[in-house]
């Protein structure tokens, strides 16, 4: 169960007009960026002074199962980058529907969440990172409660 999601309002409104999960984060423009530092508020916000430390190009089909259970939907397929952007812990993520959708917006389709070795929203093997070396996520699902 995630534990401090954030959806941005560009997600809820897609949500609430019928659009699945699977379909909008599928395809070659969908990723997943790390970053060290504080997560911002919510995910409307702009991404703050973070270093961003791994881009993770999700998986262009299927990047979540294919429907929920128990209220939550999980990652699916293999969600690696092979070699991390920078050095740093990385503390918390934002997954962007369109790789260009950064900065300050209410319609674009992100979900943050926080980065850790265990009981975060997105769990990896270490989060202390060095630049160069691979990163693979090992459990990732998102529930709205």
């Amino acid at each position: 169960m995630a534990l401090n999601p954030k959806f941005s309002t560009g997600l809820k409104n897609a949500l609430l007009d019928g659009t699945d999960m699977t379909s909008m984060f599928d395809g070659a423009t969908a990723q997943l960026v790390m970053y060290s530092g504080t997560q911002p508020t919510d995910a409307d916000t702009t991404e703050g002074a973070g270093t961003v430390l791994a881009t993770i190009v999700l998986p262009t089909t299927n990047a979540f199962a294919a429907s929920a259970v128990a209220g939550a939907i999980a990652k699916a397929g293999t969600w690696e980058d092979t070699s991390a952007d920078a050095s740093g812990t990385a503390t918390w993520f934002r997954i962007y529907a369109l790789s260009t959708e950064t900065g300050a917006s209410t319609t674009f389709r992100r979900i943050d969440g926080t980065v850790g070795t265990a009981t975060t929203d997105i769990v990896i093997n270490n989060n202390i990172l060095t630049i160069g070396d691979p990163i693979v996520v090992d459990t990732f699902s998102v529930s709205i409660e």
